[in-house]
């Protein structure tokens, strides 16, 4: 072979070699820029799938949270509404009874004793004294117990029975009826009978 083949061969051989060595070069740096990339793209779909199940926990929570929060809307609406009830039946009842002792004589005297402590309470002057319509029959009883000049009229408010002491000279009430006295214990019944409800 001649010197100029060899020293061609050797040139290619070397230019080949540099090549090669180019090659595994720019393959490696391939690879590490592709690994690089692949766990850069890796962390990104990590990071975005963690936010997205951040975001879903997060809804779910707030979407079992209203659920909760009206459930129990609900269940206070429906204790409110039966206490209501409750409290009504009560009172209804209650009320009946008062009707039923209005008609006794029991109920003659505590109206005449309250006719006659609230007309002593009163100062001088003549007096009305207000009943429910079945008390009217009663007139001569309550004014005989005001010890002092009275008329005695219907008040249609009335409706359980009592009275109403009126000093229009001097611009005062005393109302001592049962009607008043049962409303006053709504609040206390409310409070004292178990049925509050705790908001």
């Amino acid at each position: 072979m001649a010197q100029p083949d060899k020293k061609l061969d050797k040139f290619k051989s070397a230019v080949l070699k540099d090549a090669q060595e180019q090659r595994e070069k720019i393959l490696e740096e391939i690879n590490d820029f592709r690994n690089t990339e692949m766990e850069k793209a890796e962390e990104d779909i990590l990071h975005e799938t963690y936010i997205m199940i951040q975001n879903e926990i997060t809804a779910i929570k707030n979407q079992q949270s209203r659920k909760i929060s009206l459930a129990e809307l609900d269940g206070r609406r429906k204790l409110l509404k039966l206490r209501e009830e409750i409290t009504d039946k009560v009172f209804k009842e209650t009320a009946a009874r008062i009707l039923d002792f209005s008609k006794t004589a029991e109920y003659i005297t505590l109206i005449c004793e309250s006719a006659k402590t609230s007309c002593n309470l009163l100062p001088e002057g003549d007096i009305i004294i207000q009943v429910k319509n079945s008390d009217l029959a009663h007139a001569e009883k309550l004014i005989a117990a005001s010890s002092r000049t009275s008329t005695v009229e219907e008040n249609a408010d009335i409706i359980l029975g009592g009275v109403i002491i009126i000093n229009r000279d001097k611009g005062l009430v005393i109302n001592e009826t049962l009607d008043l006295k049962l409303m006053s214990q709504k609040d206390w019944y409310t409070g004292s009978s178990g049925l509050t409800l705790e908001l």
